[in-house]
């Protein structure tokens, strides 16, 4: 077992050296990695803890590229710059540019705007009117899901507890204790601070007998 899995084991009252609910295997441990998962996964959506650069490079008249990561998935892009023109990119919107000019695809020059479109296509505006121009992403990415405890934790080291007591919290809700699991959920939001950022996030619940739910999300 991992570290963090250990940690939850340890908060819910288990010896790690010897659990009596949880056997120290893949599977056994899968319900707390698969809750350790969804808070790595929430808290870097949230705080935008986990970011990565890529490098893209520009074709003539190609418009979109698609953005393949090997560990993640792109959550959004916080900054584009370009290599070859030392300038930064100006982010916009699809529906804004094709209102104001329906043919902006038939135009080409050095691009000047990007536009991030579903989960990994990125858009340049104009279109590159040749080769060799390098745009650099600054990205929020969302990890890869761990699968085993050997698997890299992808979460910085003063986030994990906060990590841990979400794990917590979803298994008291899961043994239908919505007290003991609203206690480390509210632990959970104390260690990331959003409940000062984002009053509203309080209003997350558990439910007997289900996985705790986050009526509303806050923007990043």
């Amino acid at each position: 077992m991992n570290v963090l899995e250990k940690q939850v084991l340890e908060l819910i009252g288990e010896n790690p050296d010897s659990p009596d609910v949880f056997t120290d295997t893949d599977e056994g441990l899968e319900p707390i990695r698969e809750s350790l998962n969804d808070a790595i996964e929430e808290i870097t959506h949230v705080i935008g803890s986990y970011k990565r650069t890529y490098q893209v490079f520009l074709q003539e008249a190609q418009s979109f590229y698609r953005i393949k990561l090997g560990n993640g998935d792109l959550a959004w892009i916080t900054d584009v710059w370009s290599v070859t023109q030392k300038r930064r990119l100006k982010q916009i919107d699809l529906i804004p540019v094709t209102v104001d000019n329906p043919r902006w695809l038939t135009h080409s020059g050095s691009p000047y705007n990007y536009m991030h479109i579903g989960t990994n296509i990125l858009g340049v505006v104009p279109a590159p009117s040749g080769d060799g121009d390098i745009l650099e992403l600054t990205m929020v990415v969302i990890p890869r899901r761990m699968e085993y405890s050997t698997d890299r934790i992808y979460l910085r080291e003063n986030l994990q507890f906060a990590a841990v007591y979400f794990a917590v919290g979803e298994f008291w809700a899961s043994r239908g204790d919505a007290k003991e699991a609203d206690i480390w959920m509210q632990k959970y939001l104390e260690e990331l601070g959003v409940s000062k950022i984002h009053p509203k996030y309080n209003e997350r619940f558990a439910q007997f007998g289900n996985r705790s739910t986050t009526p509303n999300t806050p923007p990043p």
